[in-house]
């Protein structure tokens, strides 16, 4: 379960920057690797809560395939454009049904 809410908060975070930026709250210039590196450790986060979960046998372990197609659609959607972020909320709010999947399963 600890490594279910880092994924979230890894997740969140990383939406959270992504959305400030495209707001125009925060600026990244010179430093727009953060979010690209912040999307690698999401795949991190993931890949490391999908084999734990599937190793314990847990019953959300599935819900947590249906975050993947968001994530990789993700880069094909122009980083700041309305489709590249309502992808990126689209995957938080299928991680958020598996999170509170795992809270109902507790």
């Amino acid at each position: 379960m600890a490594l279910l809410a880092v994924l979230l908060g890894v997740y969140a975070g990383t939406s959270a920057l992504g959305t400030s930026i495209r707001l125009g709250w925060l600026t990244t210039r010179g430093w727009r690797w953060v979010h690209h590196a912040l999307f690698a450790l999401i795949w991190l986060a993931l890949g490391t809560t999908a084999l734990w979960a599937f190793t314990e046998s847990v019953v959300w372990r599935w819900g947590l395939l249906a975050i993947t197609p968001f994530l990789i659609m993700l880069p094909r959607f122009r980083a700041g454009s309305s489709a590249h972020c309502w992808t990126a909320t689209g995957g938080l709010l299928a991680l958020l049904v598996v999170v509170a999947w795992a809270l109902i399963a507790a």
